[in-house]
């Protein structure tokens, strides 16, 4: 299968206008063409093209190569993570966007002239492999495709297969996805874990976070659970090993190990965001309860999940919109799960160093390790009286 030049390609991209270009996101983000780092490739063509803006997804691992000072414009769609070296730059500009309204975005304002991402090959088409996130919502509205074929990584897409008509390939690689081990949960974890078990009937579908509750949350479930979440881990493994999965989960990340990437090669389970974020689907059918943490919470329920004033730790991403989806379900609940302090400092705080992440309304039940408080029937001087005495039980 013949690729095309990279460089080549870029050159024709837009000249009247400062050209957009997306790069894809998640475990699978492109890291080299041709030997060269795809940032050092797109610095390049920036520095050489005054006007070029750089859109960045969700990104685990450091994008090498970049160059912030070639771009016009670096906008980093889920800041944190990989991007934050990035975030201090003058022409880095964090939207503050959740993950539900990321495909309008890129639809309208933001629409890229190009898209620049990695995908595998299957005997019925070219798929993306471990994400598929706002990629598919690039693709429905006619977003050029620019390939980088890698046939190590699985294909766990559940849209369907691109034609070799509908991309254009730019190389071929053999590294596949980023590798991110799980971090073993700590007692903290673990207790928080079960006192939101608790909460969750039988049955339910459920969305978790990445990191130490989530992983604690599937292993420690003893109750038959449906999987439906925004990045997909390890931990669904030992769930279905377990014979406590429910169906096939659905996600629109994997975030993982080689054992979650080989057990997820050939299942159809990841989709677009406009399917995996979408409040109506999930407020609708199976019981559904969202599962998140915090980082700062303040009296009335309003939540931070970003960092702590202006050292950025993550974005907005899906906490917004599955705490949104959760509350609308009638037989679901939004869940806030997080360690009552952390390194010295209460996670209750009187005022958010940052903007609230999540409005209070969308937030109904916050757990602690000394318990938990349902705010579904209180009002605002209600709420604040349970979250303080909660509080105040660890201190």
């Amino acid at each position: 299968m013949h690729a095309l030049d990279l460089t080549a390609l870029l050159a024709g991209l837009p000249r009247d206008r400062g050209p957009v270009i997306a790069l894809g996101d998640g475990v699978g983000a492109v890291g080299a063409v041709d030997g060269r780092h795809i940032g050092s490739v797109l610095s390049t063509y920036a520095a050489a093209n005054p006007g070029v803006t750089l859109v960045l997804g969700w990104s685990p691992a450091s994008l090498q190569g970049i160059s912030a000072e070639s771009f016009a414009k670096i906008v980093p769609l889920m800041p944190g993570w990989g991007v934050r070296a990035l975030l201090p730059q003058p022409g880095t500009c964090a939207v503050p966007t959740s993950m539900a309204a990321i495909p309008g975005l890129l639809g309208g304002p933001l629409r890229p002239d190009v898209l620049i991402t990695r995908m595998t090959r299957r005997d019925d088409g070219l798929h993306f492999g471990t994400e598929v996130s706002w990629q598919q919502a690039m693709v429905d509205i006619g977003v050029p495709v620019w390939a980088v074929l890698d046939d190590s990584g699985p294909a766990a897409c559940a849209e369907r297969p691109l034609t070799i008509d509908e991309v254009t390939i730019v190389g071929c690689a053999e590294e596949g996805p980023a590798c991110v081990p799980a971090k073993a949960p700590e007692a903290i974890h673990e207790e928080l874990a079960d006192r939101v078990l608790a909460l969750i009937p039988e049955g339910a579908r459920v969305q978790y976070g990445p990191g130490q509750l989530g992983t604690a949350l599937l292993q420690r479930s003893g109750k038959k659970l449906s999987i439906d979440t925004g990045l997909l881990t390890d931990a669904v493994i030992d769930l279905e090993r377990r014979g406590l999965l429910i169906d096939e989960p659905s996600a629109t990340y994997l975030f993982g190990d080689h054992p979650l990437y080989d057990w997820a090669d050939g299942r159809k389970i990841l989709r677009g965001i406009g399917h995996s974020h979408d409040a109506t689907r999930l407020s609708r059918g199976r019981p559904f309860f969202a599962v998140n943490t915090a980082i700062e919470i303040d009296p009335y329920g309003q939540v931070n999940v970003e960092g702590v004033g202006e050292k950025i730790v993550g974005g907005i991403g899906g906490h917004p919109d599955y705490c949104t989806a959760a509350r609308l379900h009638p037989h679901g609940i939004s869940i806030i799960a997080v360690g009552s302090g952390f390194n010295g400092r209460s996670t209750l705080v009187d005022s958010l160093s940052r903007p609230a992440s999540t409005p209070a309304h969308d937030v109904e039940v916050i757990v602690t390790e000394a318990g938990h408080v349902d705010l579904r029937t209180v009002d605002w001087a209600g709420r604040r009286a349970l979250i303080e005495e909660l509080f105040a039980r660890t201190s």
